[in-house]
């Protein structure tokens, strides 16, 4: 029997976290793994390692908050993605960031290539549907780089329109 795939839920606001993994859960589709800071989301993503940490890690998506205690998501994203580049094997794992601001700053953050890019920003309080439907598109119908283009385009809408 083939094992669901896994979305690592990194949320220090243990309730928010709770809320999240349950959606995810209920699907039946994926197995929501809670992390409540940027140090435990390491710990799990090193027991799902495979092929001796040479092939991509056995995590399928990552939910990341941006604002958390210890380990902001900048920190974070940057640190994954130096870990990541160790290995021609590997894929990026793709990451949806999940912030209570909208604002231009942590958007282009998001989309920043230095930071090996975002797939998705969902601002908080977010919508059910919107969540599954961002999770189905990376992981199911594998849209990530996809989704990382149409951010950046929505990105540059967004800076127009409040440049009129």
């Amino acid at each position: 029997m083939k094992s669901k795939p896994i979305v690592l839920v990194v949320e220090d606001d243990r309730d928010q976290s709770d809320l999240v993994v349950d959606i995810i859960n209920e699907t039946g589709l994926y197995q929501a793994i809670p992390a409540y800071d940027g140090e435990h989301a390491f710990s799990i993503l090193k027991g799902h390692e495979r092929g001796f940490n040479f092939l991509s890690n056995g995590i399928a998506c990552i939910l990341l908050d941006w604002q958390m205690p210890k380990m902001n998501g900048e920190v974070f994203i940057k640190r994954l993605r130096a870990e990541e580049g160790g290995s021609p094997f590997k894929r990026h794992i793709p990451i949806v960031i999940f912030s209570a601001y909208s604002d231009k700053e942590r958007l282009q953050l998001a989309k920043d290539p230095t930071l090996g890019l975002a797939s998705g920003y969902i601002v908080k309080p977010f919508e059910e549907e919107e969540l599954l439907t961002l999770l189905k598109r990376i992981i199911i119908h594998r849209e990530a780089e996809i989704l990382r283009e149409i951010l950046i385009e929505r990105e540059a809408r967004w800076v127009k329109e409040l440049r009129k």
